[in-house]
């Protein structure tokens, strides 16, 4: 099986061609320049200059061999771009946007860059191929090609007032926010001069290094290949133990369900009403799910004993108090949605159920070899198109809809 890992990278002289830096410069003053504008609302602040980043890789790279199966990833990322046009995302999915796209944009670069790149494996570190290593390091690619060598001078000065240039804007930033007086002294240097705005600039050399040294790892990415997965052969008595230990936790837990929703045969606690056991431990109950979700994907995808025997068995009673867990939540969150009505936080918690509901259900057919999944494809559409569903439901028009 395939991980996500990267081979280490070669350290090669790359070239990057003048028409390259030019892009990348001019996507570095748009963005700029939008801030600069103070263009109101989400869109123009946030999603834009993703927009631009994407269409300068996208203009770079238009010559390269491509993968055109990514260009499918292109239609979560624009749902994602247009969600706030469309239906007013509130301020928790703006922020889950902002998380969303870098891993989404990556992906979709390394898809359609690399031939050798595919979603497989158990823990994706893949995505810091991409950002943040070689954040400045990589300025050292900052070459064009020239045979003279005053050119060659010139380019190397050039680069060094770059990183001068950045250090200093940093080092001027933090001093005229931490003093009123300095910060007056520059302003009345500069405003002699010319209107000016550090921020502006700050952003500017940030927004510039910050592409750069994506496109570098991308281009140094390109090409390379992947690791193999070790697949780990651990000791089938500790497993067993291990899992047995899980479940009979599970158990536990199920019996004293039982007891609390019938006739309370344990005889604890006393007085217990229906709107505590509504609210309380509802997040636990989903970390649960979670690191059970763990223990199983690490059993399945990164050893070779999900198959023997009584280990089979054992995971699926896993999968089974999972389900379990997960119905049990959706039973408090209803009796708390009955008396207290929708928000977009229990709408949430909702989708996200059924979907660890779909996920633990392809995990229990893995179990028997019903589902021979081999790869975290089938589980990166099914968080994605929730993901996307939570964007455009997960609002308040929404909400008010189902509720009146």
């Amino acid at each position: 099986m395939i991980d996500d890992d990267f081979k280490d990278l070669k350290e090669e002289e790359y070239v990057i061609e003048r028409k390259h830096l030019v892009i990348i410069l001019i996507t570095s003053l748009l963005i700029t320049l939008i801030y600069q504008l103070h263009l109101n609302g989400y869109f123009f602040e946030a999603m834009l200059p993703f927009i631009l980043v994407l269409g300068t890789y996208l203009i770079i790279f238009k010559d390269a061999k491509k993968n055109k199966k990514a260009y499918y990833m292109l239609v979560p990322v624009t749902l994602i771009f247009i969600s706030d046009l469309i239906v007013g995302i509130d301020a928790t999915n703006k922020d889950l946007n902002l998380l969303a796209l870098p891993v989404l944009l990556s992906m979709f670069m390394l898809l359609l860059l690399n031939k050798n790149y595919k979603l497989k494996g158990y823990i994706t570190t893949w995505i810091f191929k991409i950002f943040p290593i070689g954040l400045f390091s990589n300025l050292k690619y900052l070459k064009i090609k020239s045979e003279n060598e005053k050119n060659k001078k010139i380019g190397k000065v050039l680069i060094g007032i770059g990183i001068g240039l950045f250090f200093s804007l940093v080092i001027l930033f933090l001093l005229i926010k931490a003093d009123d007086y300095f910060n007056a002294f520059i302003g009345s240097i500069f405003n002699n001069i010319v209107d000016f705005d550090i921020n502006y600039v700050f952003i500017l050399v940030l927004s510039f290094i910050l592409i750069f040294s994506i496109l570098i790892n991308l281009l140094k990415n390109k090409d390379t290949k992947m690791n193999e997965v070790k697949v780990h052969n651990y000791d089938k008595t500790i497993i067993i133990t291990f899992l047995s230990i899980v479940n009979s936790v599970f158990v536990l837990f199920i019996i004293s369900e039982i007891s609390r929703l019938t006739t309370n045969f344990l005889q604890i606690p006393e007085g217990y009403i229906y709107s505590s056991y509504a609210r309380e431990g509802f997040f636990q109950l989903l970390f649960v799910t979670m690191i059970n979700y763990v223990i199983l994907m690490f059993l399945f995808y990164k050893t070779n004993m999900a198959k023997k025997g009584i280990i089979k068995w054992l995971l699926f009673s896993l999968v089974i108090f999972s389900v379990i867990l997960i119905f049990n939540s959706y039973y408090r969150m209803y009796l708390y949605i009955n008396q207290f009505g929708f928000t977009v936080l229990r709408m949430q918690v909702v989708l996200f159920l059924l979907m660890e509901l779909i996920i633990f259900i392809l995990m229990s057919l893995k179990t028997f070899n019903k589902f021979n999944n081999k790869n975290a494809f089938t589980y990166f559409v099914i968080m994605i198109s929730f993901y996307i569903i939570n964007l455009y439901l997960c609002n308040d028009w929404f909400i008010n809809l189902i509720q009146y």
